[in-house]
C-alpha cells in the first residue's frame, strides 16, 4: 500500500461547481459515490494499512476558491464528529469515549479526538495540524497501530477524511479487530494507538504518536441486533459467496459473508429497499481472506427503525485484471432475498 493514503483518492477529482447550494440529490450522491468507488483498488481491503473514501473527501483543494465557505461548512465537519461521518442522525453520546489528547512531534500536532467500540471496530475521530502551510506538500497521512490489552490487533482499516484549513486534516477510522476472542472486547478494555510514522505528501516524519486509555462497548454490543441469516449466490466464475448474518446498532448496519475460497476478483453490492419505500445500498467495506463485511452505504441513511424487512439484490463487477480497479458496471448475480428485521 502507498505511505500516502489519499493518494488513492487521485481520481476522485469532483467539480463542486455541478452542485447548487443545497442538499445533495439522490442523482448526484449516486454520481459521488460511483467516482470513490471506482477509485480505490479493493485488493487494499484485506491489506493491513487504511483505506479512506468518502464524500468528505471533496473539499480537498478548493477551500481557497469560491465555493471554499460552502464546502467546509457542509463537509469540512463531517470528519471531526463521528455522528456525521458515519451518517448518524441519532444521538449517540452515550457510545463515544472522549479522549481529547493531543502529542506534538516534529512539526505535526496529532489529537485523538473520541472512540467508539463498535463490536469488532473501534471508531476513532482524530486531527492533524502541521507547523507549516500543506500548500502543494499534500495531505497530512498517519500510519497506525491498534492494541488492545498489549496485543497488536490492527488487521486492516477504512475511513474518511478532510481537510479543514491550509493547516490540518481531520479523519474517521474504523479499524477491524477480527483476530481477537471476543471476550478480550467485553468490560473496560486498555486501548493504544501508535501512529509511527506521518506524511505530508511525499514527506515522511517520524513519530510516534502514543495514545493510551480505556473504552467499554458493552452497552453498544448489548443493543446491537443480530439476525442470522442463509443466502447464496455464485459469480460467473463460479466462486460462492454466503452470507451469514445481519446486525444493526444505533451506529449502523452491516451483513456479513463468507466465501468459498480466498480472495475474489469481484467487487460486490446488496442493493434494494425496506417495506417504508426507501432505498438502501450496502457496499463491500471488507475483505481478507474468506471473510468480509458489507456496510450500509451512509449517504443513503441508515435503515429506517421502523422498518420491518429488507428486500436486497445481490450485484456484482469484475475488477480489472492490469490495474486492480473495478469499473462501475455492476450486474445482478442473484435473485431478490428478504431479511425479516422483526426477528
Amino acid at each position: 500500500m502507498k505511505n500516502n493514503i489519499y493518494e488513492m483518492l487521485n481520481e476522485a477529482n469532483i467539480d463542486l461547481d455541478e452542485y447548487k447550494k443545497q442538499d445533495f440529490t439522490e442523482f448526484e450522491k449516486k454520481k459521488i459515490k460511483n467516482k470513490f468507488k471506482r477509485s480505490v483498488n479493493k485488493k487494499d481491503f484485506y491489506k493491513k494499512g487504511i483505506v479512506v473514501a468518502s464524500v468528505a473527501v471533496v473539499s480537498f483543494g478548493i477551500l481557497g476558491s469560491n465555493l471554499g465557505t460552502y464546502a467546509f461548512e457542509t463537509l469540512g465537519v463531517i470528519a471531526y464528529d463521528i455522528s456525521n461521518a458515519l451518517g448518524i442522525k441519532k444521538d449517540i453520546a452515550e457510545y463515544k469515549t472522549v479522549v481529547n489528547q493531543g502529542i506534538t512531534k516534529n512539526g505535526i500536532k496529532v489529537k485523538l479526538n473520541e472512540v467508539i467500540l463498535d463490536n469488532d471496530e473501534l471508531i476513532v475521530s482524530t486531527t492533524a495540524t502541521s507547523d507549516k502551510k500543506l500548500g502543494g506538500a499534500g495531505d497530512i497521512s498517519l500510519d497506525g497501530d491498534v492494541y488492545i490489552n498489549g496485543r497488536n490487533v490492527s488487521e486492516g482499516a477504512s475511513g474518511s477524511a478532510s481537510q479543514l484549513d491550509e493547516y490540518s486534516m481531520e479523519s474517521v477510522i474504523e479499524h477491524s479487530l477480527d483476530n481477537i476472542d471476543e471476550n478480550d472486547l467485553k468490560g473496560d478494555i486498555n486501548i493504544k494507538i501508535k501512529y509511527s510514522r506521518g506524511h505530508i505528501g511525499e514527506t515522511d516524519i517520524r513519530g510516534p504518536w502514543v495514545f493510551e486509555f480505556k473504552v467499554n462497548g458493552d452497552e453498544l454490543r448489548a443493543e446491537t441486533k443480530e439476525i442470522k441469516l442463509d443466502n447464496s449466490f455464485t459469480f460467473d466464475n463460479g466462486q460462492n459467496i454466503k452470507l451469514e448474518k445481519y446486525t444493526s446498532n444505533d451506529i449502523g448496519q452491516k451483513i456479513y459473508f463468507s466465501l468459498d475460497s480466498k480472495g475474489t476478483d469481484y467487487n460486490m453490492e446488496l442493493r434494494g429497499h425496506d417495506d417504508l419505500g426507501n432505498e438502501v445500498t450496502f457496499y463491500m467495506s471488507r475483505l481478507r481472506g474468506d471473510k468480509g463485511i458489507f456496510k450500509i452505504e451512509s449517504i443513503d441513511g441508515l435503515v429506517n427503525e421502523n422498518a420491518k424487512e429488507l428486500k436486497l439484490t445481490p450485484y456484482a463487477t469484475e475488477e480489472s485484471k492490469t490495474s486492480g480497479q473495478s469499473s462501475n458496471d455492476f450486474k445482478v448475480i442473484g435473485e431478490e432475498f428478504t431479511i425479516n428485521l422483526n426477528k
